[in-house]
Protein backbone atom coordinates (compact mmCIF):
# COMPACT_ATOMS: atom_id res chain seq x y z
CA UNK A 1 0.00 0.00 0.00
CA UNK A 2 1.26 3.49 -0.83
CA UNK A 3 -0.02 6.63 0.88
CA UNK A 4 1.23 10.06 1.88
CA UNK A 5 3.51 8.44 4.48
CA UNK A 6 5.26 6.07 2.06
CA UNK A 7 5.00 2.44 1.04
CA UNK A 8 3.76 -0.14 3.56
CA UNK A 9 3.65 -3.90 3.33
CA UNK A 10 0.89 -5.62 5.31
CA UNK A 11 0.38 -9.31 6.02
CA UNK A 12 -2.24 -10.11 8.65
CA UNK A 13 -3.41 -13.39 10.19
CA UNK A 14 -6.39 -15.18 8.67
CA UNK A 15 -9.67 -13.51 9.60
CA UNK A 16 -8.11 -10.05 9.98
CA UNK A 17 -8.85 -6.93 8.00
CA UNK A 18 -7.22 -3.65 7.12
CA UNK A 19 -8.81 -0.24 6.63
CA UNK A 20 -7.14 2.44 4.55
CA UNK A 21 -8.14 5.64 2.78
CA UNK A 22 -9.45 5.29 -0.75
CA UNK A 23 -6.71 7.66 -1.87
CA UNK A 24 -4.06 5.00 -1.09
CA UNK A 25 -2.70 2.93 -3.95
CA UNK A 26 -2.64 -0.79 -3.24
CA UNK A 27 -2.15 -4.20 -4.79
CA UNK A 28 -2.44 -7.79 -3.63
CA UNK A 29 -0.04 -10.65 -4.21
CA UNK A 30 -1.12 -14.03 -5.58
CA UNK A 31 -2.38 -16.68 -3.15
CA UNK A 32 0.21 -19.48 -2.95
CA UNK A 33 -1.81 -21.84 -0.72
CA UNK A 34 -5.39 -21.93 0.53
CA UNK A 35 -7.87 -19.37 -0.70
CA UNK A 36 -8.57 -15.66 -0.32
CA UNK A 37 -12.03 -14.38 0.56
CA UNK A 38 -12.49 -10.64 0.24
CA UNK A 39 -15.08 -8.11 1.21
CA UNK A 40 -15.08 -4.48 0.12
CA UNK A 41 -16.92 -1.56 1.61
CA UNK A 42 -16.63 2.20 1.77
CA UNK A 43 -17.08 4.60 4.66
CA UNK A 44 -17.75 8.30 4.47
CA UNK A 45 -16.74 10.75 7.16
CA UNK A 46 -19.11 13.48 8.24
CA UNK A 47 -16.09 15.81 7.94
CA UNK A 48 -15.13 16.09 4.28
CA UNK A 49 -11.90 18.08 4.71
CA UNK A 50 -8.87 15.97 5.66
CA UNK A 51 -7.21 18.86 7.50
CA UNK A 52 -10.27 19.39 9.68
CA UNK A 53 -10.52 15.66 10.42
CA UNK A 54 -6.86 15.71 11.49
CA UNK A 55 -7.46 18.68 13.79
CA UNK A 56 -10.43 16.96 15.42
CA UNK A 57 -8.40 13.77 15.90
CA UNK A 58 -5.54 15.70 17.53
CA UNK A 59 -7.97 17.55 19.79
CA UNK A 60 -9.71 14.31 20.77
CA UNK A 61 -6.41 12.55 21.54
CA UNK A 62 -5.31 15.52 23.66
CA UNK A 63 -8.58 15.49 25.61
CA UNK A 64 -8.21 11.76 26.26
CA UNK A 65 -4.59 12.19 27.38
CA UNK A 66 -5.58 15.05 29.67
CA UNK A 67 -8.34 12.95 31.20
CA UNK A 68 -6.08 9.94 31.71
CA UNK A 69 -3.11 11.77 33.23
CA UNK A 70 -4.78 14.36 35.43
CA UNK A 71 -8.09 12.78 36.38
CA UNK A 72 -7.71 13.82 40.03
CA UNK A 73 -7.28 17.54 39.32
CA UNK A 74 -10.37 19.77 39.28
CA UNK A 75 -8.63 22.15 36.87
CA UNK A 76 -7.87 19.26 34.51
CA UNK A 77 -11.46 18.07 34.68
CA UNK A 78 -12.80 21.56 33.94
CA UNK A 79 -10.32 21.97 31.08
CA UNK A 80 -11.28 18.58 29.67
CA UNK A 81 -14.99 19.52 29.74
CA UNK A 82 -14.24 22.87 28.07
CA UNK A 83 -12.13 21.25 25.31
CA UNK A 84 -14.78 18.57 24.79
CA UNK A 85 -17.29 21.38 24.17
CA UNK A 86 -14.93 22.94 21.62
CA UNK A 87 -14.53 19.55 19.91
CA UNK A 88 -18.29 19.04 19.61
CA UNK A 89 -18.91 22.61 18.43
CA UNK A 90 -16.32 22.20 15.68
CA UNK A 91 -17.84 18.85 14.75
CA UNK A 92 -21.29 20.44 14.43
CA UNK A 93 -19.92 23.33 12.33
CA UNK A 94 -17.91 21.16 9.96
CA UNK A 95 -20.18 18.11 9.63
CA UNK A 96 -21.92 17.49 6.32
CA UNK A 97 -24.84 15.13 6.43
Amino acid sequence: MEDTYGVHSVKLPAGSMILYPSTSLHHVTPVTSGSRLCSFFWLQSMIRDDGRRSLLLDLDLGIQRLGNELAESNVAQETSVQLTGVYHNLLRQWAEM
